[in-house]
């Protein structure tokens, strides 16, 4: 009886044990599904429907909110608000979030071995958000014109780092990958704008004509960057008791981030391979299923270019200097094995420590199910990383006016084929004699009401 006794007290000690273990088991099950179902891109959804309807001051608030609560998306975030402080008039809180934004980018450039290894057991979300390559280089573009429309200072210093980072950017991917192609191409917006300052300076026209030359060739039919050449080599800003009108339009809406399955390629398993054989004794399975990713999308656009007037006289449409879109796809894509390679990487260490943690506490019973079942909810938890800078145009295009002195009325109206597709929207300007004025505008589609900004102080701007 006492054998028998115990031989029951045993029994029921190991099945309260399973029992135990399946209780942390759907614990974790939970929070792990909780965990995978929260994405930036699901969290952005409400600040981006409240910026495209116009509701700034709500989208600030929502995004404020979501700063606050999620540390991971702070700095995705903080680039969101930036944008909303720029077409909001607030250009210099615009310069600093960004600016704060480029530094800590810059600094996550150095790989965390404690971040590269947490994300294997979970997903990429878990690591800080170091930037897109399009986005490292956007942020340049976008101090750039934040100084512009503030006090102009920094503004050709900002130029200048558009191009650097795109040199090192690119030198980088060479490197990894040993090749270059065409993915990094240059914005011909950079040498525009340098052209722009050196020429407003009355006396550097040669560096003007240099910068203008690259941004022509670059983009060899826009007419525009002819009749800058054009101008500057003869040593002529303005005619006497003219001035200047930039006027900087975003058009439509930008690239973002969605989750999609992905078969993985040759070219992802050849680094994936490389990947787990770096951190342990695994082996990749001859296939593998689809895992999720990130993509990058661009919505289609009824706006692509904005018409001028002045006073009430065409002057024409404004011209693309800088391809959002082109950038952000091909840069994006060229990384898009080593992101495949990774998501593998993390299928493979889960399956494999199912497995000997299996083999370690016993496969029979509700304990190998529940193993089981772990390893599902483990999988089935990970998502796509899909933070990124949601608030971006489609691009960014440039007209350059010439007015006499004194203050007027620009029209401008959102154009698709050179065709008006909504109403004109007007605001008065201020030309001043010999200097540069800055107008910054941004038509996500043609239904949108667009924010209209003048630079404050042009005087200071042009010098």
């Amino acid at each position: 009886m006492t054998r028998c006794a115990n031989y029951r007290f045993k029994a029921k000690q190991h099945f309260a044990k399973q029992h135990r273990y399946l209780g942390y088991l759907a614990a974790c099950l939970l929070v792990l599904l909780s965990l995978g179902c929260s994405t930036h891109a699901k969290r952005i959804s409400q600040p981006r429907t409240l910026f495209y309807d116009g509701q700034l001051q709500a989208c600030r608030e929502s995004l404020e909110k979501l700063a606050k609560s999620n540390s991971h998306d702070r700095d995705v975030v903080n680039l969101d608000l930036a944008v909303v402080d720029l077409l909001g008039g607030l250009a210099k809180q615009a310069e600093t979030k960004l600016r704060d934004v480029r530094d800590r980018f810059d600094h996550l450039e150095q790989d965390s071995l404690a971040e590269k290894t947490v994300s294997m057991w979970a997903d990429d979300q878990v690591r800080s958000y170091s930037g897109e390559d399009y986005e490292k280089i956007l942020i340049r573009v976008f101090l750039s014109l934040s100084s512009l429309m503030h006090d102009g200072i920094d503004a050709e210093s900002y130029t200048l780092q558009i191009q650097d980072k795109h040199e090192e950017l690119e030198q980088s991917f060479a490197q990894k990958n040993e090749k270059t192609g065409s993915e990094y191409a240059p914005l011909p917006l950079g040498f525009y704008m340098r052209g722009m300052l050196r020429e407003a300076t009355h006396r550097d026209y040669d560096d003007a004509v240099r910068n203008y030359e690259v941004a022509s060739h670059l983009l060899p039919n826009c007419e525009p960057l002819h009749w800058d050449l054009s101008r500057v080599r003869g040593g002529v800003h303005s005619q006497p008791g003219h001035g200047v009108v930039y006027v900087f339009a975003m058009v439509g809406r930008g690239p973002y981030k969605i989750e999609v399955a992905e078969q993985p390629t040759s070219a992802a398993l050849l680094i994936a391979d490389r990947i787990v054989s770096a951190v342990g004794p695994y082996k990749l399975p001859p296939t593998v299923a689809p895992i999720k990713i990130p993509d990058i999308v661009v919505p289609s656009s009824d706006v692509d270019s904005v018409g001028i007037r002045i006073n009430g006289s065409p002057i024409g449409p404004t011209a693309s200097l800088a391809n959002i879109e082109q950038l952000a796809v091909s840069t994006y894509r060229a990384n898009r094995n080593s992101i495949i390679a990774r998501a593998v990487a993390r299928r493979v260490i889960k399956k494999a420590t199912i497995v000997a943690a299996k083999n370690s506490m016993g496969k029979d019973g509700l304990t190998g199910i529940g193993m089981d079942l772990a390893g599902i909810a483990w999988e089935a938890s990970e998502a796509a990383d899909t933070r990124c800078w949601g608030l971006l145009p489609r691009d960014i295009q440039v007209l350059r006016v010439e007015a006499p002195a004194g203050d007027h009325q620009l029209q401008l109206n959102p154009l698709l084929r050179n065709r008006p597709v909504g109403p004109a929207q007007t605001t008065p300007v201020r030309v001043i004699d010999g200097l540069n004025t800055y107008v910054l505008c941004w038509f996500p589609d043609a239904r949108s009401v667009s924010q209209i900004m003048c630079s404050k102080r042009a005087d200071l701007v042009a010098h």
